[in-house]
């Protein structure tokens, strides 16, 4: 039985948050010559962080329930991450793996009837990955804006 969700609207209005965002730093440019990439890495990361992956992975594991927008979640976070320019190359490296196990998630939760135990663990594995690749995104960033990480944990 799939559950019917808001994620979608929200995933919809995250992206077209990020795509202003990005349309915004066109057209405002920079004197300084540094790139909006920081801007698009900022963007990217934030929309992975709030696609709701512990809420299905919640549910998935423990309703044994799939969300009605896993696949899409999926999906789109697979885009997401693969369309980004990650500022370092071993967060793309990290980045394409990443990718690889969003794929894998939304082909283990599609279709009429999918294997519970396999979506459970690919859903597991993509919410788990996304925790890793965002912290390592995150103390980059943090990094670059001469912040210090105390550290913290977000689902």
């Amino acid at each position: 039985m799939k559950h019917l969700s808001r994620r979608p609207l929200l995933v919809a209005l995250f992206a077209l948050l990020a795509l202003l965002t990005v349309f915004a730093a066109a057209a405002c440019g920079s004197d300084d010559g540094s790139s909006s990439n920081e801007l698009d890495v900022v963007t990217a990361i934030s929309l992975l962080d709030k696609a709701g992956l512990h809420d299905i992975d919640t549910q998935v594991s423990t309703e044994k329930t799939i969300p009605s927008n896993a696949v899409t979640t999926f999906r789109q976070l697979q885009t997401i991450t693969l369309l980004t320019e990650w500022p370092t190359k071993d967060l793309q490296n990290k980045a394409k793996a990443l990718a690889g196990i969003f794929g894998e998630a939304a082909a283990a939760t599609d279709g009429t009837n999918p294997d519970m135990a396999k979506a459970a663990a690919a859903v597991k594995k993509a919410h788990d990955g996304e925790h890793d690749f965002a912290h390592e995104v995150w103390a980059h960033l943090y990094e670059k804006a001469g912040i210090s990480n105390s550290g913290g944990h977000t689902d």
